[in-house]
């Protein structure tokens, strides 16, 4: 038999997730309910506004606070460290959350934005040791970000806003490479299909140079000039270089 006190957590925590379905224990005092009430929704929302700054600026007030409202109700969390909870978040839409009237990119956009804690909660440092951040990114061995993710989306969730919200995913997918960069400061690089292909090369390298490199694409799209690839998209390592998503070459 469940003991007394669980009994009546359990009747207190269903009644503050869900305050409009669910009974408050008996003797309790709504003005003293209502600090309670109050607290568990503004602490929750302020984590979710933290967390998901653009899930936040697409949805109005109202609807803002239904999705929150709705996670409490819906989606017992088991996470134990802080760093954890928003992919308690990314759980509930992927596997709670049944609204028809939610934007069809919510939960690639609410990924992206997780994203930015995943990078931020990395407890590793950008070690320039042994990088020539000047070197020759073509005839020498590229050296990636550390803290580096490519991922991939339908929808092209860094354009994303109030003022932009695209309902039908466009034909090619989105890739995007997040980092920390020099500064220690979260940041994006969108990437073609080529160029996404070419980073992925580069955190793959087993010692290859960047012309090694460009060759293996060239190869991939049937290209049979490297060096007429090479000046295509001659601005692509420089790009990657200035970001930091490239740190530079290995020296010898």
């Amino acid at each position: 038999m469940e003991p007394e006190f669980i009994r009546l957590q359990r009747l207190f925590t269903r009644y503050l997730r869900d305050p409009d379905q669910e009974a408050p224990p008996l003797g309790h005092e709504d003005r003293r309910m209502a600090i309670y009430r109050r607290a568990i929704f503004a602490n929750v929302e302020g984590f979710m506004k933290d967390n998901f700054p653009r899930v936040r600026e697409i949805f109005d007030d109202e609807r803002w606070n239904a999705l929150v409202r709705d996670y409490l109700i819906l989606h017992a969390s088991r996470a134990s460290a802080f760093v954890d909870l928003p992919l308690e978040f990314l759980e509930y839409l992927e596997c709670e959350r049944e609204d028809p009237a939610d934007p069809p990119f919510l939960g690639e956009l609410a990924h992206f934005d997780w994203l930015e804690t995943l990078i931020g909660a990395d407890e590793r440092q950008v070690d320039l040791t042994g990088i020539d951040r000047s070197g020759d990114l073509i005839k020498g061995i590229p050296i990636p970000n550390p803290i580096l993710e490519i991922v991939t989306y339908r929808f092209p969730v860094h354009t994303i806003g109030p003022e932009y919200q695209s309902i039908e995913p466009p034909p090619a997918a989105t890739r995007i490479a997040v980092f920390r960069d020099l500064d220690n400061l979260y940041g994006f690089l969108d990437l073609s299909s080529a160029s996404a292909r070419l980073l992925e090369l580069i955190i793959e390298n087993g010692g290859r140079t960047g012309f090694e490199i460009y060759q293996i694409v060239a190869n991939e799209l049937g290209r049979d000039d490297v060096s007429a690839l090479i000046e295509a998209g001659s601005t692509v390592f420089e790009r990657m270089l200035k970001r930091a998503v490239i740190l530079g070459t290995r020296r010898n």
